[in-house]
């Protein structure tokens, strides 16, 4: 994921593209991953004292933007990483070296090292090189794997396109085909979401990390983590509106750019809230399984996807929880859930987001740090066994 001040935009009929390396910048990315190669085993520091002028300069010579080039040169990083090279374990070294300045102050600097290398039978120069070699600007910069130029083209460009959601306010996703797919991801990432259908297909309105009141940074990774399911759906196209650089700007991507298929399933990156839920469900063990499968809802031209649904034989309860929030997801999120109405719904809500939320669809569940299994288990019964509480939750 690219920095915001590596983000390379070009304006055309009223949108921003990013800008895309393509395979006509083979040339240059050969050279540049040869610059790196030169710089392995260096200090990772050297990565912005030596490599990025080197690439900047090959980057003026072929006509490359520099922010490009440079976010090039951010990439190859990542894919090799860098490593820990030290004679002796840095922190057994300082906490010897520390320990024999303390005991005798007045030890010159060589005469302290002369000691502690005696201790651990080693030489002053390696207690020297160990002692802050774990330090991120000391690591060593390591081998880079075997790649192809197109394996970097790609690896850029979808670098561009996470870094370019990092900043994004509201992110609109047009998918056609495993909607179900795309949603649950967007659930299992944590993402505030509404649904609806439209002439393209079904439309996700994701929530932005600069719409999110805290937690912006993870919330953002989030999203970047989540791009990739997007991009193993054909005919993709997502807009977002962006920050970049202190300007609003309106950034299309869709399934004509150049941005490969590397469709990643994301890790199970659920709620802790919801995660207890799930356990305390099967732990009482009433006959019900908490389904994380999204059921779909269509109502008219809006969709809606309930977070779990509790089945128990042929019955089945929707179960939404809400959180947390931004600036207009409650509105869209009690819209979504009027999608439910006529169906046995129980929405599991924050405390400290009741008096914001107004009348809610379905029976409600406050709950502050956990949701209370037993008190869900027990208003599903109700909803499946008495008609008439289905007919007054409507």
């Amino acid at each position: 994921m690219l920095p915001r001040h590596l983000l390379c935009l070009t304006q055309h009929d009223g949108f921003a593209t990013p800008a895309w390396l393509t395979e006509r910048d083979a040339v240059w990315i050969r050279l540049a991953a040869d610059a790196f190669d030169a710089c392995v085993g260096k200090a990772v520091g050297a990565i912005d004292d030596e490599l990025v002028p080197r690439v900047l300069s090959l980057a003026r010579v072929h006509g490359v933007h520099p922010r490009r080039a440079e976010g090039l040169v951010r990439v190859l990083a990542r894919r090799a990483g860098d490593r820990l090279v030290a004679p002796v374990l840095p922190p057994q070294a300082r906490a010897a070296v520390f320990a024999e300045a303390g005991r005798d102050r007045s030890a010159a600097r060589e005469v302290v090292l002369g000691r502690v290398a005696a201790e651990l039978r080693t030489s002053p120069e390696a207690v020297e090189a160990s002692l802050f070699a774990d330090r991120a600007s000391a690591r060593r910069i390591a081998p880079l794997p075997s790649l192809h130029p197109t394996d970097l083209v790609e690896a850029y460009n979808l670098a561009l396109a996470q870094g370019l959601l990092l900043c994004s306010e509201i992110v609109v996703v047009h998918v056609r085909e495993h909607v179900r797919a795309v949603v649950r991801f967007a659930k299992l990432s944590g993402l505030l979401c509404t649904y609806a259908v439209d002439d393209t297909g079904t439309k996700l309105e994701i929530s932005g990390p600069l719409a999110v009141l805290r937690h912006t940074t993870k919330y953002g990774f989030s999203l970047a983590r989540f791009f990739p399911a997007v991009l193993g759906t054909p005919g993709y196209a997502v807009e977002a509106r962006c920050l970049v650089w202190d300007t609003p700007q309106c950034v299309r991507i869709d399934a004509r750019d150049h941005l490969a298929p590397t469709h990643v399933l994301p890790r199970d990156a659920d709620s802790r809230v919801e995660r207890w839920l799930a356990q305390d469900v099967r732990r009482l063990e009433r006959g019900w399984v908490l389904d994380r499968e999204s059921d779909v809802v269509p109502v008219g031209r809006s969709v809606f996807f309930p977070d779990f649904t509790l089945r128990r034989g042929g019955a089945s309860v929707l179960v939404e929880v809400v959180g947390f929030h931004g600036p207009s997801y409650l509105d869209a999120k009690v819209r979504a859930l009027e999608a439910a109405r006529g169906r046995p719904l129980i929405v599991c809500v924050a405390a400290t987001l009741l008096p914001n939320l107004g009348a809610i669809p379905g029976v409600v569940l406050p709950f502050r740090h956990r949701i209370e299994a037993a008190a869900l288990l027990d208003h599903a019964e109700r909803l499946v066994a008495t008609p008439g509480a289905l007919a007054e939750q409507a």
